[in-house]
């Protein structure tokens, strides 16, 4: 193994521990803090969940700004500040009193894990690593899932011990002491002997498309649909799942138990998914992968049995958090690396239309029918969609002779 590879290697180890403190905290812990804020403030589930939908609003509407940013600018400076918005946007959420002050809290939680979380990591993992790319990812993103159950868990212990304002602060604290420095000291965007992939005046050898043409691709807006499928299901999941369980008669430690143990086998299911995608690609990596959690959602019907639940939470877990991992690497064997962090900004832009409607509706069915069932077969109804548009994507060079053909025909 090179020096090169050794730090590689390293930087995804880095990326695993920032991404497990910050985007496992930020991301997967509202189902945990819904039921105490509810007990306490007595708003409805829909007007709870619109502050996760504001979170995913704000990190995917801000994605086409970082990924810009990413293009130009040092990695780690713009994760570290990130990561310090998300600690004081939870220290804010501790002091909070109503609803307006909680919903501008999960604003800048969505803005700092925007700059700090799956878009600049998927760069820096993707400048660092043309081989084994996959694994990579897929090491680096497991690391969500993994801070997902360790988050979760921490937060329904602080909640239980010191009351919801406590969990907030017990969650921001380990953002400041250990995910910043360990950014600012062992992260780079890219090898110091290459140069960055994204970076302007890029060599015309390495493959990619720029911004304008991949826009005129049929893979673009294919992976376009699948972020909205995947952002809709799958923030929805998380902070529905507790609140679901605890309506079919299980206890509030059983439901963050299970959402816990759904994260830890997404993080298995990222390194599966990840070495599926390197020996086939990531076209079919993630057909496959959609298609399996729509199964898994139809599973989840049956919850009410606890043998039902403990079959299902495997299944559904090992899929439900890969295509984190899975996307990007489609992008990159769609549409290259040249402007990779501009085009992922933008088809986040879906993810995040999806996260934000996913969570609301869900919570809105919810109130008018008094079922999750409705909302679960409507998880499954979009994992299918997003199975469909994997498998209309194309790899790189077959989506440039499609441009050169049309680009021809408009000549001639």
């Amino acid at each position: 193994m090179t020096s090169e590879q050794r730090r590689g290697w390293g930087i995804v180890a880095s990326l695993f521990t920032e991404l497990m403190l910050v985007f496992g905290a930020g991301f997967f812990t509202a189902g945990i803090f819904f039921n105490p804020l509810l007990k306490q403030f007595g708003w409805s589930r829909a007007r709870l969940a619109s502050v996760t939908g504001a979170l995913q609003a704000t990190l995917g509407l801000s994605s086409p700004l970082f990924g810009w940013i990413l293009d130009r600018v040092e990695a780690r400076w713009l994760m570290a500040g990130g990561v310090a918005l998300v600690g004081f946007g939870f220290v804010g959420a501790s002091r909070i009193h109503s609803f307006t002050p909680l919903f501008l809290c999960y604003v800048a939680v969505g803005l700092g894990l925007g700059a700090s979380s799956l878009l600049p990591a998927s760069l820096v993992i993707a400048n660092w690593f043309r081989e084994r790319r996959g694994i990579a990812m897929g090491v680096t993103m497991a690391g969500t899932s993994v801070g997902g159950s360790l988050m979760t868990l921490a937060a329904h212990w602080a909640i239980g011990h010191g009351g919801w304002r406590f969990g907030y602060l017990f969650l921001a604290a380990p953002m400041f002491l250990v995910a910043i420095p360990v950014l600012l000291m062992n992260v780079k965007s890219h090898p110091p002997q290459r140069v960055a992939v994204t970076a302007p005046g890029v060599l015309p050898e390495l493959p990619g498309m720029e911004v304008g043409p991949a826009l005129g691709t049929r893979s673009f807006w294919m992976i376009f649909i699948i972020q909205f499928c995947f952002g809709y299901f799958a923030v929805a999941i998380v902070v529905h799942l507790p609140p679901y369980l605890i309506g079919l008669g299980y206890g509030s430690g059983i439901a963050a138990l299970a959402l816990s143990m759904v994260l830890v086998c997404a993080s298995a299911g990222k390194l599966v998914m990840g070495t599926i995608a390197d020996r086939v690609s990531g076209r079919i990596a993630v057909a496959l992968d959609f298609a399996i959690t729509a199964a898994g959602f139809v599973m989840f019907l049956g919850a009410r049995s606890p043998a039902f639940l403990v079959a299902s939470i495997p299944i559904l877990g090992v899929v439900i958090g890969a295509p984190i991992a899975l996307v990007p690497f489609l992008t990159a064997e769609a549409l290259g690396l040249k402007r990779f962090g501009s085009i992922v900004g933008l088809t986040n832009l879906a993810y995040t239309l999806g996260a934000a409607i996913g969570p609301v509706l869900s919570g809105r069915i919810y109130d008018l029918t008094h079922s999750y069932a409705a909302a679960l077969m409507l998880f499954a109804m979009f994992a299918l969609i997003g199975a469909g548009a994997a498998l209309a994507c194309s790899g790189l060079e077959e989506e440039q002779a499609r441009l050169l053909k049309q680009a021809a025909r408009v000549a001639g």
